[in-house]
């Protein structure tokens, strides 16, 4: 009994911790935070219901645009610039600006850029039509295909393609290829069109239509050149179809049957 309170006795009581530097500090830092925040918010209040002029400071003074809108876009294309200026210099949703305006019909391509302190730059890549595509759409020199709100008839002498969107590249690539092929030989390439089974029918400016089926279409047409030039040529207008379909020759429709029916030109080459 003695030897246990002597224990408790030589016992000595633990004298109470110092706070923590880093608690303090971190307390500190909290509280310079939150003071910041007020600071910010009280701000923000005080310039939005006082002098809101001051959240579209610097103001877009001149907007320059360089490359051609056209006519049917014109209006819709103030808008959309006039809206996103109306936000001040800083506040200007460049990348969505640059969508908005490149959804525009006529518009391929926008690049806009912001000169200091109040220039607003738009350059516009317009779309330039080479060929119909079906009755509705348009292709572009890159292949791509765009819909207007009407085809108008000055459209009506460009060439006319059609088939799969997804093959309109495709479809670009070859019609060049044959237009440029067929060029010294004084021809003119006015349609292609390729059905569900890919399949290809070219028609010429003069209405002859030329079946190549669904591959080896350059071989063909260099076929046919072969042929044209050796035989064809004087007999182009009376020639209704032209087969390219085969192995080693091609087939002749003939405007009359009577004149030399349809038969089978075999073509070594």
């Amino acid at each position: 009994m003695t030897t246990r309170n002597r224990n408790k006795a030589n016992r000595r009581v633990a004298p109470p911790a110092a706070p923590s530097l880093l608690t303090l500090r971190s307390t500190w830092d909290v509280l310079v935070i939150a003071g910041l925040l007020g600071v910010a918010v009280y701000f923000s209040y005080y310039v939005r219901n006082y002098h809101p002029e001051l959240l579209v400071w610097p103001q877009i003074r001149e907007v320059t645009v360089t490359g051609e809108v056209h006519a049917e876009d014109r209006e819709v294309f103030k808008q959309i610039v006039s809206a996103r200026v109306s936000k001040g210099f800083f506040r200007i949703p460049m990348g969505k600006l640059e969508r908005e305006l490149a959804g525009l019909p006529w518009v391929y391509r926008v690049q806009a850029q912001r000169s200091w302190p109040a220039t607003l730059t738009i350059r516009v890549h317009g779309q330039d039509p080479i060929a119909r595509w079906g009755k509705t759409g348009l292709m572009n020199v890159y292949g791509g295909l765009f819909y207007p709100g009407s085809v108008k008839e000055s459209y009506a002498s460009l060439p006319m393609l059609y088939g799969e969107e997804s093959r309109a590249q495709v479809l670009a690539g070859l019609f060049e290829r044959t237009v440029r092929a067929l060029e010294p030989l004084g021809l003119q390439l006015q349609g292609l069109f390729e059905d569900e089974r890919l399949s290809k029918h070219l028609v010429l400016s003069n209405g002859i239509i030329l079946v190549l089926g669904g591959e080896n279409h350059d071989e063909k047409i260099s076929r046919f050149m072969t042929a044209y030039q050796e035989y064809l040529a004087p007999h182009m207008d009376q020639v209704r179809k032209i087969d390219l379909r085969y192995t080693n020759g091609l087939a002749v429709e003939w405007k009359d049957p009577q004149l030399a029916g349809n038969f089978k030109l075999e073509h070594k080459l």
